[in-house]
């Protein structure tokens, strides 16, 4: 595992930064540990090389991974909740949405203003806010007036520091449900481990690690 500070875009600039905002790179055996399948886009060379947050920009403007993550969970998009949205709709809701992501996030990185798009991934991940770093989720963008866009995080520390470990479009409301949120899930809870078990637990801590 690796990290690479997205936020400021001068590394340089860290220690001295209101808030950073990193993103992970997983290695060929850990995203497989994870649950990820050989044959995934994710280990493909044309994505392996991105962070987990450029990663699912790249893999979102993918006609050819959209088509095969739809029918890969047609029975989801065939149920009432999902309307019974036909591929091609699915693919031109994705293509409206992501600039409006990307744009919304890019803005809050640089106002500092990102923990205000942030919430905590279950209820009970609040109360261990103020002793410890917890798992986070941020959504942006629609599709047919749903938000299933999912970026998830470990807070290192509130409003100051964030490490991205995924992304995906959620399809179904409970992430042990479904393959692509039960493998961010198990990305979620590896990091977590990782920074708790290596004393990370600031910015200050996180920043000397990443540079």
């Amino acid at each position: 595992m690796e990290f690479d500070i997205i936020y400021p875009e001068n590394k340089t600039d860290a220690f001295d930064a209101e808030c950073i905002i990193a993103a992970v790179f997983f290695d060929d055996n850990e995203l497989l540990s994870f649950g990820v399948k050989s044959n995934s886009p994710e280990l493909d060379d044309s994505f392996y090389s991105y962070n987990q947050f450029e990663k699912a920009f790249e893999l979102w403007s993918s006609p050819q991974y959209l088509s095969d993550f739809y029918n890969q969970f047609k029975t989801y998009f065939q149920t009432e909740y999902w309307r019974n949205i036909p591929e091609h709709t699915f693919m031109a809701e994705v293509n409206k949405s992501l600039n409006t992501i990307r744009k919304t996030i890019i803005e809050a990185m640089g106002n500092s203003t990102f923990y205000k798009l942030i919430e905590p991934l279950e209820a009970s991940e609040e109360e261990k806010r103020l002793y410890a770093s917890i798992r986070v989720k941020l959504k942006q963008g629609t599709i047919i007036g749903h938000y299933p866009f999912r970026f998830y995080a470990i807070e290192v520390e509130e409003k100051k520091c964030y490490l991205i470990t995924g992304a995906t479009i959620k399809v179904h409301k409970d992430m042990k449900k479904a393959d692509n949120t039960e493998i961010e899930l198990n990305k979620l809870e590896y990091t977590l481990q990782y920074i708790n078990n290596n004393g990370i637990n600031t910015k200050n801590t996180f920043v000397s690690q990443a540079l």
